[in-house]
């Protein structure tokens, strides 16, 4: 009998050990902690509550308005920062741009979360995603072509476009004002006079301007580099964020692209460059999202006449392999993931 209990007690101080020891030592894998997000108001441009903002979705492209021009003022870069900072608040670390994933490492709220998931986000996250999302599809070619020259002229180009005027002895004088002197019938004679503004004229009359006949591209910050690249894929042109900024337009995409420049691009912004070579050659387009985004710029002309035979070799080439890079990050966006991000595409 008492043998008997020695055991039985020897057993039971076993069990009471086991308990005590941590889940590793017991071979069982531990728990994983709930993460917590970093509190919103140490976040910098987060808000918990949904904006104030308004979508109107008769306008091409639609146009959002919020109270107190929330969204307004901010550019391009600014606007990816601010929506992908919804993400990043739950720990999303997936960034394929460098330039974001570099910025969130730097805030002292950010934190990695392996356990990610879109589900985090709350209602009114989800509905400032989408806010932002359409006030960054909704800039017009005007107002892209304004910010690209300004950015420029920040940084001391001279555009060389200041206006040409003939006088009546048959002179030509470079001014922004008409000069007091007699002008022939032609009078102005530059391309500028036909309706298209001078951007020397323009910028000479802000403060900030300093032109410099020295100018090179050397001299653009790496943020405005960023911006730049944003500004020409939303024109129908390429350039990367961070690399050499290409000449001319529509004339970059006339080159081969290369997969690592590819794959530094969200889903959204191959969706938009693959379908840029298709509406180049005037592809109608039944996604209400591309249509309101092509009817935007001027290049474009739809053609319901259009067939694939239309584009060169090269467009074959560079839709091949944008579909390729597509594939690789989980398949193209469709029109109702467009301005939602899925969570393994949030650039």
């Amino acid at each position: 009998m008492h043998r008997r209990r020695r055991l039985l007690g020897r057993a039971m101080l076993l069990a009471l050990t086991l308990l005590a020891l941590p889940a590793a030592a017991q071979g069982k894998k531990p728990p994983a902690s709930a993460y917590v997000p970093a509190p919103a108001d140490q976040i910098p441009g987060y808000s918990a509550k949904a904006m104030p903002c308004e979508i109107n979705q008769e306008l091409i492209p639609p146009r959002v308005t919020c109270e107190g021009d929330l969204l307004e003022d901010k550019s391009l870069r600014e606007l990816a920062i601010l929506r992908n900072t919804i993400f990043a608040r739950y720990g999303w670390s997936g960034f394929r741009k460098a330039w974001l994933l570099e910025h969130f490492q730097k805030q002292p709220w950010f934190k990695p979360n392996p356990n990610f998931s879109y589900k985090l986000l709350s209602d009114a996250d989800r509905k400032n995603v989408h806010f932002i999302a359409v006030r960054e599809q909704s800039f017009t070619e005007r107002e892209l072509r304004l910010m690209q020259d300004t950015l420029y002229a920040r940084a001391g180009k001279v555009f060389n476009d200041v206006y040409e005027w003939e006088l009546k002895d048959g002179t030509k004088v470079r001014s922004c004002e008409e000069p007091k002197q007699p002008l022939t019938e032609e009078g102005c004679t530059g391309s500028q006079c036909e309706g298209t503004e001078s951007r020397d004229c323009q910028f000479r009359q802000e403060k900030w301007y300093r032109p410099d006949p020295k100018f090179s591209e050397d001299k653009l910050s790496a943020e405005a580099r960023i911006e730049l690249g944003l500004i020409s894929r939303a024109l129908g042109s390429f350039a990367s964020d961070t690399g050499k900024l290409e000449k001319g337009s529509q004339a970059s995409l006339d080159r081969i692209l290369s997969v690592q420049e590819l794959r530094q691009l969200s889903l959204r912004d191959l969706r938009l460059l693959r379908n840029t070579l298709y509406a180049r050659r005037g592809r109608p387009f039944k996604s209400k999202i591309l249509q309101a985004h092509f009817k935007a710029m001027s290049w474009y002309h739809e053609d319901a006449a259009y067939t694939d035979a239309r584009l060169t070799e090269n467009d074959k080439r560079n839709i091949a392999l944008i579909r390729s890079v597509e594939d690789e990050f989980g398949g193209p966006l469709k029109d109702e993931d467009w301005l939602i991000d899925p969570a393994t595409d949030a650039a």
